[in-house]
């Protein structure tokens, strides 16, 4: 036994070790004054965030292969999409169209016109562009000891959000810390292109960077029909050495992507 633990202990001394950082939020929800944590950790090729719920995020890009992964940890299950599923899901959907234009092309005029009037609504519509958030710079500000600028975000008439944000220097951070959020924003808008007329939803969380505003939102507050809902506090910030552990799935079972027209709809393996 004593061996047994010398070699264990030996093996994970020399595990490899990754420079990156630690970053903890507190989330209010101010009807209900509950309090939520978030923990992001992150490297310069991955990125973990999870919540007291339970729900973790991690977005991969090691062996340069980008990837997205929702892990439930309540059912010991994760989902996975990369750039193939996505090229996956956006070639069925097209193919599926272009055998129903075929289709109906060499259908006379009235059946044509019955065909389209049984699909309309059936069929996946392209989502109406949301109102952009408009952010306008409202001066500097500090928040639990970290410099920050205010913005204030209005969504048409409507005020959304109070934000202060830092940048990367502002953290005591350097840009390429950072640069693993510009990944995921990128990777996160394909994903949501790729899907705008697909029957697949699918939650994607964008990241604490948001277009509009330069910086890491150190506070934000969600406005809903003028009252202040919901407000998000940045806590800490510190420098960590992460292994490949904790960017670990576990045992875990794979749970397919709901593909459209493909085969494994919700297989485990």
């Amino acid at each position: 036994m004593k061996s047994f633990c010398f070699v264990a202990t030996a093996v994970l001394a020399t595990a490899p070790l990754f420079a990156g950082v630690k970053i903890v939020s507190e989330n209010t929800d101010l009807a209900t004054k509950k309090v939520t944590t978030d923990t992001i950790l992150l490297d310069a090729n991955r990125m973990r965030m999870e919540t007291d719920n339970g729900t973790v995020v991690m977005f991969l890009t090691d062996g340069g292969r980008n990837r997205m992964v929702m892990l439930n940890k309540a059912k010991n299950t994760y989902q996975e999409i990369d750039d193939a599923t996505m090229k996956q899901m956006a070639d069925q959907m097209s193919g599926a169209m272009a055998q129903m234009d075929a289709a109906m092309k060499n259908m006379p005029p009235e059946q044509r016109a019955m065909m389209e009037k049984m699909m309309k609504g059936k069929m996946p519509q392209a989502a109406a562009a949301p109102v952009k958030t408009v952010y306008t710079s409202k001066g500097s500000g500090s928040v639990n000891g970290f410099s920050c600028t205010k913005y204030e975000g209005m969504r048409g008439a409507e005020k959304v959000a109070d934000v202060c944000a830092g940048v990367p220097a502002q953290l005591k951070l350097s840009a390429s810390d950072m640069q693993i959020f510009e990944k995921m924003r990128e990777f996160s808008n394909s994903l949501l292109s790729s899907l705008a007329n697909s029957p697949v939803k699918i939650s994607v969380p964008t990241n604490s960077f948001e277009a509009g505003y330069e910086g890491f939102p150190i506070q934000k507050t969600d406005f809903e029909n003028g009252q202040p809902t919901r407000r998000g506090e940045l806590k800490s910030v510190t420098r960590a050495n992460f292994s490949d552990a904790d960017f670990s799935l576990g045992d875990a079972k794979k749970v397919e992507m709901p593909i459209p027209g493909g085969p494994g709809r919700g297989k485990q393996r």
